[in-house]
């Protein structure tokens, strides 16, 4: 099969080297051609939305240098397939990267990210975008009435967390609706001789809080790197003390995120039920069951 892609799809056809990257959460297949291009492969029928993610992609790159550049997008119809071209970003990710660095060196990367990060956080929502807090609000409470149906939670943790939701929820009201990356956390950068080299896998970006898209430091982030996500909420912040107003939406956001873990845990199967729980409820210690804003493992770093 890959031999037929390679003659159907130019970048690859005229290629003096193609090296299939099988790594990752993605479906899609992707290659490195000549050390120079990313090829991603995906099914036609989800054309018009990688489309959309290509054109973002595009856009996002002239506030950052460190966005892949956007090359080409195609499909072909007799493979059943659709494609994009983007600019290979030499490295590791960071999941890998990270544990060969020093405590400073993680923390370095990290600040560089989170940097980085606030520049495409300007790009904003496209015009008809439904405002954030109403689309959130919706999602979360799908999330909350699909929790309570989970037998063998704790019905302790189940009403901690809705109630603090509800509590707090209206923070969201006003909130900017921008460009959010939504999956930001070390497995989704490249890191390239001890510096942050870019931004990778924006398939499920979306829009609104900027925040919102740091909550995932707190439940993947910090098990590959305590510095590196640390490092990346002080980049973002452009090294000034973290402000109350962006502790508590971060741990609004991360109870949200809780709530979708014990349900998505539940509809993937009991080992990812396991693993998706156990970091749930380290959000939780580390919030004192949300009665801290900053988590612990910030706290006792500084």
């Amino acid at each position: 099969m890959v031999k037929i892609i390679e003659q159907e799809i130019p970048f690859m056809r005229e290629a003096n080297s193609v090296q299939q990257l099988t790594k990752g959460f993605s479906d899609d297949q992707k290659f490195v051609i000549d050390d120079k291009y990313l090829i991603r492969l995906f099914p036609i029928e989800d054309a018009n939305h990688r489309r959309k993610e290509f054109e973002t992609i595009s856009m996002l790159s002239s506030l950052s240098d460190l966005v892949p550049e956007a090359i080409e997008f195609g499909v072909q119809e007799a493979l059943g397939l659709a494609y994009m071209v983007l600019s290979y970003l030499p490295g590791k990710d960071g999941e890998e990267a990270l544990s060969s660095l020093s405590e400073s060196e993680q923390y370095h990367v990290g600040f560089q990210a989170g940097n980085e990060l606030k520049k495409l956080h300007e790009y904003p929502a496209p015009e008809g975008t439904e405002p954030w807090n109403i689309h959130k609000k919706r999602k979360s409470d799908r999330y909350i009435e699909e929790l309570k149906l989970l037998e063998d939670l704790d019905t302790r943790v189940v009403n901690k967390l809705i109630s603090y939701i509800k509590l707090n929820e209206y923070l969201m009201e006003g909130r900017p609706n921008r460009f959010q990356h939504d999956d930001f956390h070390p497995s989704n950068i490249i890191v390239e001789r001890k510096e942050f080299n870019g931004f990778i896998d924006f398939q499920r970006m979306d829009w609104g809080d900027p925040i919102h898209d740091l909550q995932k430091l707190g439940f993947f982030g910090i098990k590959v790197s305590v510095p590196f996500s640390i490092g990346a909420l002080d980049g973002y912040n452009g090294g000034e003390k973290i402000s109350e107003e962006f502790w508590q939406l971060f741990a609004l956001y991360s109870a949200m995120h809780v709530v979708s873990s014990f349900v998505w845990g539940k509809k993937m199967g009991d080992e990812q039920y396991d693993l998706l729980s156990r970091y749930a409820m380290d959000v939780l210690g580390d919030h004192d069951d949300f009665r801290e804003n900053m988590p612990r493992w910030y706290r006792d770093m500084r």
